[in-house]
């Protein structure tokens, strides 16, 4: 058993409340238990002790729309006029930049910047909607091995689009039912 404490807690429940000396008490990675930290420490004794140094604990944000590859974007110098419409920002940008990410570091990089760049924000979840069409076959592992290594819980899909024609349509489609299939979850028939 661990607890956390000696932060304020934001517990966002129902009622809202914010414990300003709080503590949380975790056994086998689940909250068993909030409350005032000098409460908390003489109930569990045994616990191994946390001090955040009164900082803030709350839960986890979820990144539910999330695009891992475009961290690449940043700074990324567009040529001839600027796009007048979402269509050009996706001609000149962003189906200019996915088919460009061909290797698994590329791929494992992009992944793991917007990360950490996540937790530090609080973020423990997210859903990613990939594209990488100069490495499709097993690109959903790499984000996976990112998001695991990183702590973070993932639902990682791959975009189905024809725009690079049909066999790179059917191998993103390929793509995601292997992800699935992995996974253990059930595709409707």
């Amino acid at each position: 058993m661990k607890i956390i404490g000696n932060g304020s807690i934001l517990t966002l429940d129902d009622n809202n409340r914010f414990i300003t000396n709080g503590a949380i008490l975790i056994d086998n990675e689940i909250i068993k238990e909030i409350g005032e930290t000098d409460e908390l420490r003489q109930k569990y004794p045994e616990a191994e002790f946390l001090n955040v140094e009164h900082r803030l604990i709350m839960p986890g944000f979820l990144n539910t729309h999330m695009h891992l590859y475009s961290t690449f974007a940043r700074g990324m110098g567009l040529t001839g006029a600027p796009p007048k419409n979402f269509k050009e920002i996706l001609e000149k940008l962003w189906w200019k930049m996915d088919r460009n990410l061909t290797t698994e570091e590329e791929l494992y990089y992009s992944a793991l910047v917007p990360l950490i760049e996540g937790i530090k924000v609080g973020t423990t979840g997210i859903l990613d909607h990939h594209a990488s069409f100069g490495l499709v076959d097993g690109s959903l592992d790499i984000l996976e091995k990112a998001a695991t290594e990183a702590g973070v819980r993932s639902a990682l899909c791959y975009e189905t689009s024809d725009r690079c024609g049909k066999e790179l349509r059917d191998a993103s489609i390929n793509e995601n039912v292997r992800s699935v299939s992995y996974t253990h979850l059930t595709l409707p028939t």
